[in-house]
């Protein structure tokens, strides 16, 4: 059972008791991503995400990361374009060093200035390396392509130039400003005592900062459907072409993701057979949605030879007025919801993802849906659904991002 609470200082609670496992994951979600930033300050939310781990009061890096290991632990962290996640797994008589830590790194983090200095070195390094993976930039470049000059096309990394002009000034205001009760949601999967979950978390966080923001609200962003190329030196041309989704959460997510199976997301799907198995002209294409809380996307990624473009182009293309005309069988809309309810299914046996799914939705403020709700919704999905579905999406604009070491 699914249990959600809200503490006297805004700070809300989200767990899922799993009594057959002997661990626990512990995840500490921020409602702050990217798509609050500016393009001046572009990269900050990352930034802070790294420092929380650079020391607090009490505890220096090294105590942090000894700490965690001594107990067999995990201790990691993520930046998105809507969220920060800082999370935990333990075994579940260690939650409570888990808990500590968490909230210690969270409420207590002090923004050292030399740990400053020496974390902007690694997060430019970690900007180098997304540059070394093609794939990283053209999906970033269809971001802007998709999204143009609003704050959903920039990347969660930020630039070079902004992370060398963060400082701990405006570290300390962001974190002030978005690391509150109100913004702040606790996700915990895994065995645990549940009474003695929330007495331990009241301990831990009672210094949260409150005062801020309970969501975050966007407006919605306009569909830019730009064509953007970057020339890069680089062995194949890497193309991604992208659709805007229907806006609402609603139970298209799960038309959209059989959509996707049938469409160019497995083995079995359209794309793969046609461009690779039967054609042979790339190793890897897919196809994926994409979904914020007013925005979405869905996309086709593919890399490939630079004479081979034109012909996948044309496939995909083609492939897309072939869903237009004639829709999906009744076989593909059967394997394409097995595929999605078998891989769902699987994704309940990780208290990882359990936890990831309970709090995401938490910190965005999302209706929480059981197992039994999600594979109801899959069940429901039926041709009419996907026909309708293909048509709100594939009758926009598109969004073309393009990397390649030619010039065009």
């Amino acid at each position: 059972m699914i249990i959600t609470k809200t503490l006297a200082n805004g700070l809300r609670i989200i767990y899922e008791k799993i009594p057959y496992v002997k661990s626990v994951s512990v995840g500490v979600w921020a409602g702050v991503g990217s798509r609050v930033e500016t393009r001046e300050n572009n990269g900050i939310s990352h930034f802070a995400e790294h420092m929380l781990f650079k020391g607090t009061k009490t505890r220096s890096s090294q105590d942090i990361s000894e700490e965690i290991d001594f107990i067999g632990g995990y201790l990691n962290a993520f930046t998105s374009r809507e969220c920060t996640c800082y999370y935990a797994k333990v075994i579940d008589e260690h939650i409570d060093t888990a808990l500590d830590i968490l909230s210690d790194i969270y409420i207590n983090s002090v923004f050292n200035e030399a740990a400053i200095d020496l974390e902007r070195k690694v997060i430019i390094e970690e900007i180098n390396m997304y540059e070394d993976s093609p794939e990283d930039v053209v999906l970033d470049l269809l971001e802007v392509a998709a999204w143009g000059d609003d704050s959903l096309g920039f990347s969660v990394s930020g630039t070079a130039e902004n992370v060398n002009s963060i400082n701990r000034k405006s570290l300390l205001a962001f974190t002030e400003k978005y690391y509150t009760a109100e913004n702040t949601v606790i996700a915990v999967a895994g065995n645990f005592d549940e009474e003695k979950l929330t007495k331990s978390i009241e301990k831990y966080f009672k210094n949260i900062r409150t005062g801020g923001r309970s969501y975050a609200e966007y407006s919605k962003p306009e569909f830019a459907g730009d064509y953007i190329t970057r020339k890069k030196d680089i062995e194949q041309t890497h193309l991604a072409i992208a659709f805007e989704t229907p806006q609402g959460d609603t139970n298209d997510i799960y038309a959209e993701a059989v959509l996707s199976n049938v469409f160019g997301a497995t083995m079995s799907s359209r794309l793969f057979r046609k461009v690779r198995e039967e054609k042979g002209l790339a190793y890897s294409i897919y196809s994926s949605p994409e979904r914020c809380s007013n925005a979405g996307l869905f996309y086709i990624y593919a890399a490939l030879s630079n004479e081979n473009l034109k012909p996948v182009q044309d496939i995909i293309l083609n492939e897309i007025m072939a869903l237009k005309r004639d829709g999906i069988s009744q076989k593909e809309l059967l394997w394409g919801k097995g595929q999605l309810r078998g891989s769902y299914i699987m994704s309940l046996e990780s208290i990882e993802q359990r936890m990831n799914a309970l709090g995401k939705r938490a910190v965005l403020n999302k209706k929480i849906k059981t197992p039994e709700e999600i594979l109801a919704g899959i069940d429901a999905v039926d041709t009419d659904k996907i026909d309708s579905l293909v048509d709100k999406i594939f009758s926009g604009k598109m969004a073309v991002g393009i990397v390649t070491n030619t010039d065009f």
